[in-house]
């Protein structure tokens, strides 16, 4: 997605620091301190901004972009997991396509005695995999909506400057 804003970087990095909680663990009902509906983290020309939730879930959506000079600001950016639960899921999906080419053999080689079972708990759990990654995206459904309404509201992006990343 690609925002685009009349304001110089630094103004964007303010106003939009301002409108946010810096992501800091804290003794607070959401694990981070402050009151506001939004949670980010500043690196330089990069942010990342996520909504604030009172509950646990690892497959929220999350907004990583960057600031751009373009006579004004681009902002640059996309949505997706924490690198922890990509890579979490990537080793969970691989393991269990692992332990099912395993439990396969016996089949292949028409062994009459192989356990059905040994297919079955890879594929449960790779269902499993998918449900729970399904119902955590479901839980933070209008999430990225209020992102980019926030980007929009702090950073003054005027009507039709908003453009979907085809790439």
């Amino acid at each position: 997605m690609i925002l685009h804003t009349r304001l110089p970087i630094e103004e964007c990095k303010a106003r939009l620091a301002a409108a946010i909680d810096i992501e800091r663990l804290a003794f607070s009902w959401s694990g981070f301190g402050g009151s506001k509906p939004f949670l980010g983290q500043f690196r330089e020309d990069r942010f990342r901004l996520q909504k604030r939730r009172y509950y646990r879930n690892n497959f929220s959506t999350y907004f990583y972009g960057r600031f751009v000079p373009e006579g004004g600001t681009r902002i640059e950016g996309e949505f997706k997991m924490h690198p922890f639960s990509r890579v979490f899921m990537i080793i969970w999906f691989s393991f269990l396509a692992v332990f099912f080419v395993i439990a396969s053999i016996p089949f292949a080689r028409g062994r009459q005695d192989a356990d059905v079972s040994f297919l079955i708990a890879p594929i449960g759990l790779a269902v499993f995999g998918i449900a729970m990654v399904k119902f955590g995206r479901w839980l933070c459904r209008g999430e990225e909506k209020a992102i980019v309404g926030l980007l929009e509201d702090t950073l003054e992006v005027e009507g039709g400057t908003r453009e979907q990343d085809v790439s």
